[in-house]
């Protein structure tokens, strides 16, 4: 009787689990953009998250604008229930990718924010740097995807208001 029941549970389970998992690799989830609402902040799809382009202050130095990117990627990485140890690619347009004073700053930023998942540099994420013609006096504007946990990959799609 014991073993049937186990049995009954584990099939229920296995059932639930497959059915489950379908419904979640179907689901695309989006968070609220900005107005007036050209874009979401970032978008998941199959357990995999994409966020829209993140800038700083443009009144601020280059260092500062990348840092203050990063930190709206880690804003978004903990909304979508992730983090950086999942980021799959980053893509950085860069104004002034000619000068290597501008170049090296950035990456000072970008090494530091990245040091503390990947110190063994081995597991780090693609990255893409191109030089960009931003507007409005931003320095810098970084694109990321990252892998969604399995836990996070089902939940219910945020609110469009």
């Amino acid at each position: 009787v014991i073993t049937h029941a186990i049995a009954i549970v584990s099939a229920l389970l296995t059932h639930h689990l497959v059915t489950h998992q379908k419904s979640r690799r179907l689901e695309i989830r989006r968070a609220p953009g900005f107005k007036p609402w050209r874009m979401s902040k970032w978008t998941s799809y199959g357990g995999r998250l994409e966020t829209q382009g993140l800038v700083g202050d443009p009144s601020t130095s280059l260092r500062e604008q990348t840092s203050q990117a990063l930190d709206k990627l880690d804003d978004i990485l903990e909304e979508a229930g992730t983090c950086r140890s999942n980021i799959l690619h980053v893509t950085i347009w860069l104004v002034d990718i000619e000068n290597a004073t501008a170049y090296d700053e950035m990456n000072a930023v970008y090494d530091a924010y990245l040091a503390d998942c990947y110190a063994d540099g081995e597991r780090l994420p693609t990255r893409v740097c191109v030089g960009a013609a931003l507007t409005g006096g931003f320095a810098v504007e970084i694109r990321a995807s990252a892998a969604l946990p399995l836990h996070s990959v089902g939940r219910k799609e945020l609110p469009n208001s």
